[in-house]
């Protein structure tokens, strides 16, 4: 399991510009892995180093470094919980490659959707906020339990209250599928998020990134 996480580190360190980013990316893995049992929930789940590839690259990819998180308040549509379920498939595109990954246990829980952003932004020293229906009562991060599916469910956060705004896979999972069947329904959805995303940024906020954005402005 140690040799998987040094690998991991290796990996997400080939993205520091710096040494204060190396040292950032090693701090917070380590401490996931302390806290989360990362590298146990790696080697039971192939496919999670993957995701957190993923994550690791998207704040990356957004920010150019991770020294400049600290105090950012990032908003995490859909975060994930302690009993979210599994899809099918997973895809994935990082800045080492994509793929799709198949759970082995399709019907039942996955620690690949946890609430990783939310965890490791608070590690690089952001400050999270989780939005979810699911259970993340034994999280630190600030957190909210919100049916996504409701008209209106963010109006309670303030407008351009956030640096940077995230969501990833809420169209995809089985709960929000079962919920809203209908794909008419989803579209709308992905709409009012956007909507939401685009209200809740500050004026020079960043969308890290938007599954609802896409989904919206290709329908």
């Amino acid at each position: 399991m140690a040799d998987r996480m040094n690998s991991l580190i290796g990996i997400l360190s080939s993205l520091a510009n710096n040494p204060g980013d190396k040292d950032l990316i090693t701090t917070a893995m380590r401490a996931l892995d302390a806290k989360y049992d990362l590298s146990r929930k790696m080697d039971r789940e192939p496919g999670l180093d993957e995701i957190i590839k993923q994550l690791i690259g998207r704040v990356y990819q957004a920010f150019s470094t991770f020294l400049t998180l600290k105090g950012q308040r990032i908003l995490d549509i859909a975060c994930g919980s302690s009993t979210s379920r599994a899809p099918s498939f997973v895809y994935v595109n990082t800045p080492f490659g994509e793929q799709r990954i198949h759970p082995k246990n399709p019907a039942g829980y996955t620690a690949q959707f946890e609430p990783w952003f939310c965890r490791m932004l608070l590690e690089f020293g952001a400050q999270p906020v989780g939005i979810d229906f699911g259970n993340l009562d034994s999280e630190t991060f600030e957190h909210y339990k919100v049916d996504l599916g409701l008209p209106g469910a963010l109006n309670f956060l303030p407008d351009g209250s956030f640096d940077a705004v995230h969501d990833s896979r809420l169209f995809g999972s089985p709960e929000f599928t079962a919920q809203h069947p209908d794909r008419a329904d989803r579209i709308k959805v992905a709409e009012e998020i956007w909507r939401q995303e685009q209200r809740l940024l500050k004026a020079n906020g960043i969308v890290i990134h938007s599954d609802a954005e896409d989904l919206a402005q290709k329908n």
